[in-house]
């Protein structure tokens, strides 16, 4: 099954504009998708907030770093070090192209104030202390940095990456995910890791704790997406849904399709009625949607059969809360 990854830029801007194009090359010459501030738009959230949802799309991050600091965030911090340490708190594979010697860095691409030097020596000293961190002198020695690393990042951190959507499912991979998954959540004997696979539904994990899962054809579910990889099952046989969530803020929630069975999911504002939900217009194309409050998600399973869950409320605990909690509302359309 042939995937292609996704690889977010980092650096600053101005001073490294032929180093972020000859890095961009790069990864398209082996088959990455690249993603950077070249290609936000014009949004209505913060740009933080923006870098933030880029990165949970990505499979890898890159960190070009070299005579300066960048734009300072509100806070003071830079954007391009809270990127870093933002795919850090995410467990992104990280690979760090660092300049090998500042003192050659023309004037014009470094850093003229104090501060701005202490906080650069302070980010550089944070990313090559004990990361896969390494040094070039020009451009030509970044690229080929950039070749072997990220084809080693590759084969060393397995990353979900993306497939066309018409290619087969690569079933011997997707056993080795579902035992994988269900250690997870699970402890159970030798015995039990069969007992996964001698379920009738073909595709799916046999699921036997109640706590993430409701088999009902409609009800609704409460339960602490920071738990469980944020997952919760409805339904059962072939119209079994693992819809997949984490946070994003008090008001709203990021959906993923990336639950196993899942292979589309579309969002729809709201007002709207979850019965009728089928009947508004779906746009499957993205792997995560960010429904607020009274939006409804639409799940397409691999038998072709959809369901529908509408947020009823959501709980932050950055926020206020003293747990994160998701309650919907579902349904399983026939």
């Amino acid at each position: 099954m042939k995937k292609k990854y996704q690889v977010f830029i980092s650096s600053t801007y101005t001073d490294l504009k032929e180093e972020r194009m000859a890095v961009t090359q790069c990864l398209l010459d082996n088959d990455c998708i690249p993603v950077g501030m070249e290609q936000f738009p014009a949004s209505g959230m913060s740009q933080m907030d923006y870098i933030k949802k880029m990165l949970d799309d990505c499979d890898y991050y890159i960190l070009i770093l070299a005579g300066r600091y960048g734009t300072l965030d509100k806070d003071g911090i830079g954007f391009t070090e809270k990127e870093f340490d933002y795919a850090c708190e995410k467990n992104i594979p990280i690979m760090s192209f660092v300049v090998e010697n500042p003192m050659l860095i023309p004037i014009g691409q470094s850093e003229q104030t104090d501060i701005g030097k202490e906080k650069l020596a302070s980010f550089r000293e944070k990313v090559c202390n004990g990361r896969m961190v390494k040094f070039h002198a020009n451009i030509d020695q970044l690229k080929a940095n950039v070749a072997t690393s990220i084809n080693k990042c590759i084969r060393d951190f397995p990353a979900i990456g993306w497939v066309r959507g018409y290619e087969p499912p690569n079933k011997e991979v997707d056993i080795e995910n579902k035992i994988a998954n269900y250690l997870e959540t699970h402890t159970i004997s030798e015995e039990g890791i069969k007992d996964l696979f001698t379920d009738t539904t073909e595709g799916f994990p046999k699921i036997t704790s109640t706590q993430y899962r409701n088999p009902e054809k409609s009800s609704h579910f409460t339960f602490d997406y920071s738990n469980n990889n944020g997952e919760f099952t409805i339904g059962c046989g072939q119209n079994t849904f693992v819809t997949k969530w984490s946070k994003a803020s008090n008001t709203s929630i990021y959906a993923y399709k990336d639950g196993t069975g899942i292979i589309a999911i579309a969002r729809i504002k709201a007002p709207a009625e979850l019965q009728d939900a089928l009947n508004y217009p779906c746009d499957f194309s993205s792997r995560c949607r960010t429904p607020q409050i009274g939006d409804i998600i639409i799940w397409k399973n691999v038998y072709g059969n959809y369901a529908g869950t509408k947020i009823i409320s959501i709980k932050d605990d950055t926020r206020g809360a003293d747990h994160d909690e998701l309650t919907c509302e579902y349904i399983i359309y026939n």
